[in-house]
């Protein structure tokens, strides 16, 4: 159902960006995350945190809603990657999202051709793929290969759909723009009753309108 509600969002934005004939563009950018594991049964040690880096890049499309307030709704493609080590184990995680955010802004001219705003608003997220393998540490020959995604084990199973906020600053120039802001995850991604997991994180970019 709700990869389902993803699509029909994307093609709804879609279709309307060509019948308001919006304008189009291109981003990319970095956006480091953490995801945050808490114990929630007393007698369960804390879960450490798995910070990870991400990079992202995609299409969007603006369209000015009346005066200076505009919406602007994109569809990016993130890459998220985590490597840690101890004496005997290499562990990598590499996490493949598709996200759609959907943000009002507003901006003001502050000089010939520079603008200066502000945006806000949620960011759905489809999990297409999370990868965690473990190797070893002399060999690296991969030892376990984990979907994350999966079932095939249920103490580390995360759910695929995240919805989360986003907020942040832009500089617009001509038609390129740098911008910069932080996400926070708002639902609990284990599939597990005993843990909570939820992701955080800042990025920062640019796009061309």
């Amino acid at each position: 159902m709700k990869k389902s509600l993803f699509f029909v969002v994307l093609a709804t934005l879609l279709l309307s960006a060509t019948s308001l004939k919006a304008q189009l563009g291109f981003h990319a950018g970095y956006a480091p995350q953490t995801l945050s594991v808490a114990a929630t049964a007393n007698d369960l040690p804390a879960n450490p945190s798995t910070r990870m880096q991400g990079f992202f890049g995609g299409v969007h499309y603006n369209r000015t809603v009346v005066g200076d307030l505009g919406l602007t709704a994109a569809l990016q493609i993130r890459l998220n990657s985590a490597t840690s080590n101890t004496a005997e184990y290499t562990f990598q995680d590499w996490q493949f999202i598709a996200d759609l955010p959907i943000q009002l802004n507003y901006g003001v001219t502050v000089a010939d051709n520079l603008t200066l705003g502000a945006f806000a608003g949620p960011v759905l997220s489809y999990g297409i793929s999370y990868t965690q393998k473990t190797a070893d540490a002399e060999t690296y020959e991969v030892i376990t290969s984990t979907d994350r995604y999966g079932t095939s084990v249920p103490a580390s199973a995360l759910k695929r759909f995240e919805a989360s906020a986003a907020g942040g600053m832009f500089l617009k120039f001509k038609g390129f723009v740098l911008f910069g802001g932080y996400r926070l995850g708002l639902n609990d991604l284990d599939r597990m009753n005993d843990c909570t997991t939820k992701t955080r994180g800042f990025f920062v970019g640019i796009g061309v309108d």
